[in-house]
């Protein structure tokens, strides 16, 4: 490349500055402004490209060689030229910059191969882009404001319509109201008068409001013509109260036909989301600042997903809580690192730390080292979910519950979720030789747990039938000559849960017997389920044989009368509709909706996300659109694809990780492969650039959960006021519900990932696609 070359490359930014002053016939002027970045040479070399690239051309510009057909042939200003539309429209932005006419550097711009196919280029990553932004939609109840309207259950009259005949109200709001009306109405332009009856927390009967006609229009679905009326001047103080009155009932009536259908199906895709959800909600109240974890959701996928979710030490000792709740308490969200290492003297410890409690120590490899060794690391991200005065209120009267129906169910304002990640991370793998280090005493998790009060559909309970709250006093008999004395919690036909009063001093075997003396039991056969040695809770169930079940039969006639008040299968059923009904409000992370269909971006429907989420980093959302093409688009394809969402909805793999380097100089992304960032030579850079603090790592997991069944526990409570507006619209909405196929949700994991590499630890699980190409973003 000659001297010249080099400067015109060097400054051509100050060359495309000077056009404008040559155009103007100012171009010494221009240089001037510039001789201090100028040297003479540069200078004269300078003004001779801008002479030259504004100078007209008669040469033709034929690009058919790299055009995207088809290509058409025309002439401007006389040049005779072929190109398609992409080299149009580029030939339109060159001239417009030289004023309008076919220079030099209007030529070179559509006869430059790279600089035409840089522009197919961005247009085919504005396509997709475009393909693969999603409409985004917020957990939080709909606000209707002003557009808040009800179909209520009851009909309105007025002297002005077939002197007083019954209307029935379609729709009211705080301003309008709209009745049917089996013929054509016609109304003069005064006041019309509107009796009332009598509606609790609004008016008594024969109320009489005046409202204006508006308009009225034939309905094909009810065969009535629908008149609207407008609130009249001279009864301007009704609308504030008609406007108290509808936010009150606004949860228990149906809302107008329109409105329902968006809440309905709001409803309904949360409901979805609760249901495939991998985060473990747990409930927290508050006593003396202090969060005690109190209530466990569990649903059959985050039961499944997270293994051991019903162990007594599923959450850390009381001491390590209350450290990661402090935490939580700050920063939202924490990653917990739990183990069990034996000492050298054989004795089990149990280990807890957060990660920045690891980092702080700088231990966080040789903590990884000791865990994997013994087989017992477990990973878990906790995010924490303060719950709106409003959503508690609102779950109550939606599910019609009452303060004195539990006295737990108030204190509930916190949500602690909680999901493993062993098995999207799965083994680490170290690239370096880990150095001993010291753990700290504090690490040590030795002290007992909150006890946990699990709640779950009825069909995922072991025990799917009446269940029984009392408390007699038994004895357990574990072999010829062992017995114990216990008493009873939780009894059924089928099972029962008993709190021995001593531990035992041999072995829980697999059966054993019980007599419970109050319900006239002796001897029954019960198999061992599971016993906490820290709570001497033992879980049974009976086995199953003719003389069992005849003999629990029996009992239950025996003390039908005791049984009866003491049911505790409804009280479950309440909480688990008031705890359903805080999560699907409260989730906290991005979950697509997908539908099925022939083009993968087509399956994206909708992207559920909390108000304030950084799982979208580091991509940012505009107004009420979300861009997924830097998680899953293929950028190279066209049309728009994603072999990424083909393998997951595909079930070829769970997860996907979604990785980019962001420069921090100029804030530019690089997409990168789980291969490059963990497995190829350019992890060692990486890991140079973290250290000295230049870029930043952003991963973020892609988990697909594919529904099992078109419904969820709550389909038919959602659909039930729909019911009574529209049954057509409610039968299409049921049906619809088979064309959902999975969620997937979107979990930003960066400072894990990012404390992992520095660590030299990097994940193995999410090398699957290690033959991927890396995916611009």
């Amino acid at each position: 490349m000659s001297t010249e070359q080099d400067i015109i490359e060097r400054y051509g930014s100050v060359i495309k500055a000077l056009i404008p002053y040559q155009q103007q016939g100012k171009l010494l002027e221009g240089l001037n402004r510039f001789s201090s970045r100028l040297n003479a040479q540069a200078r004269n070399v300078i003004k001779n490209e801008v002479i030259r690239l504004t100078s007209q051309t008669d040469a033709p510009a034929d690009n058919s060689a790299f055009a995207q057909f088809p290509v058409k042939k025309f002439a401007h200003f006389g040049i005779t030229m072929t190109l398609d539309r992409v080299g149009a429209e580029i030939l339109k932005r060159e001239t417009a910059r030289y004023l309008d006419q076919y220079t030099v550097g209007v030529f070179e711009s559509i006869t430059n191969s790279d600089f035409y196919k840089n522009q197919v280029t961005r247009k085919l990553r504005q396509k997709i882009m475009q393909a693969f932004t999603v409409q985004s939609q917020s957990y939080k109840d709909i606000v209707f404001d002003d557009d808040l309207s009800i179909t209520p259950h009851f009909s309105v009259s007025t002297t002005a319509y077939q002197n007083g005949r019954s209307l029935a109200v379609v729709a009211l709001s705080a301003s309008e109201i709209t009745v049917a009306c089996t013929r054509s109405p016609k109304f003069a332009d005064e006041p019309v008068p509107i009796l009332f009856p009598d509606i609790m927390g609004l008016c008594k009967a024969h109320q009489e409001i005046h409202y204006r006609f508006k308009d009225v229009e034939f309905s094909s679905r009810t065969q009535r013509h629908h008149a609207t009326f407008t609130l009249a001047e001279e009864d301007e103080e009704w609308r504030p109260k008609i406007a108290k009155y509808l936010a009150g009932v606004s949860l228990r009536m149906p809302l107008e036909r329109d409105l329902e259908i968006e809440r309905t199906m709001q409803a309904l895709d949360r409901d979805r989301i609760v249901e495939n959800s991998p985060w473990i909600p747990v409930f927290l109240r508050n006593e003396n600042d202090t969060f005690i974890p109190t209530m466990v959701l569990l649903t059959g996928t985050n039961a499944e997903r997270n293994p051991g979710c019903r162990n007594t030490r599923f959450l850390p000792g009381k001491a390590r809580f209350k450290r990661i709740m402090d935490e939580l308490q700050r920063y939202h969200e924490t990653f917990v690192f739990r183990a069990t290492i034996v000492s050298g003297t054989g004795k089990p410890i149990e280990l807890c730390a957060t990660l920045r409690e690891l980092e702080h120590a700088n231990i966080l490899g040789f903590f990884i080292k000791l865990a994997e060794e013994s087989g017992s690391l477990a990973i878990w991200q906790y995010r924490l979910s303060e719950v709106p005065d409003t959503d508690r209120s609102n779950a109550m009267t939606i599910q019609d519950i009452k303060t004195e129906d539990s006295e737990l169910i108030p204190q509930l304002k916190h949500i602690l979720y909680a999901r493993m990640m062993n098995e999207e991370l799965g083994k680490l793998k170290a690239h370096c030789n880990i150095k001993k280090a010291k753990l700290p005493k504090q690490l040590s998790d030795s002290q007992a747990c909150w006890p946990l009060h699990f709640v779950m559909e009825e069909g995922n309970d072991r025990r799917a039938e009446p269940r029984y709250r009392i408390e007699k006093s038994a004895s357990v008999k574990f072999g010829l000559m062992s017995t114990y004395h216990a008493i009873v919690r939780d009894f059924s036909l089928s099972g029962m849960q008993i709190e021995l009063l001593s531990p035992p001093q041999e072995a829980t075997p697999e059966f054993i017997k019980v007599s419970v003396p109050d319900l006239k039991m002796k001897g029954l056969r019960y198999q061992v389920l599971n016993y906490s040695p820290q709570t001497l809770v033992m879980r049974l169930k009976l086995e199953a044989n003719d003389a069992n079940n005849k003999m629990a039969s029996k009992i239950k006639g025996q003390n039908a009368s005791m049984l009866k008040i003491r049911n505790i299968e409804q009280q479950q059923k309440v909480y688990f509709r008031y705890l359903w009904e805080l999560a699907s409000r409260n989730q906290p992370h991005i979950a697509i909706q997908i539908i099925n269909g022939r083009q993968m971006h087509g399956r994206l429907k909708t992207v559920y996300m909390p108000e304030q989420s950084n799982d979208l980093y580091p991509f940012k959302q505009l107004t009420n659109e979300v861009p997924l093409h830097g998680f899953v688009a293929d950028m190279d394809k066209s049309p728009p694809d994603s072999s990424v969402l083909r393998r997951l909805l595909q079930q070829a793999n769970r997860y996907h990780m979604a990785i980019h380097c962001e420069r921090k100089a100029d804030q530019r992304l690089i997409a990168l492969t789980a291969h490059e960032c963990f497995a190829s030579k350019l992890r060692k850079q990486i890991v140079q650039y973290l250290e000295e603090n230049k870029v930043i790592l952003c991963a973020t997991t892609l988990e697909c959960h594919a529904n099992v069944r078109q419904t969820t526990p709550m389909t038919k409570q959602r659909l039930a006021l729909l019911s009574k507006v529209d049954m057509d619209v409610y039968e299409k909405l049921l049906n619809l519900q088979h064309t959902y196929s999975h969620v997937i949700h979107l979990i930003d994991v960066s400072p894990l990932i990012q404390a992992l590499t520095l660590a030299q630890y990097v994940p193995t699980e999410s090398q699957e696609t290690a033959s991927d190409k890396p995916e611009s973003a």
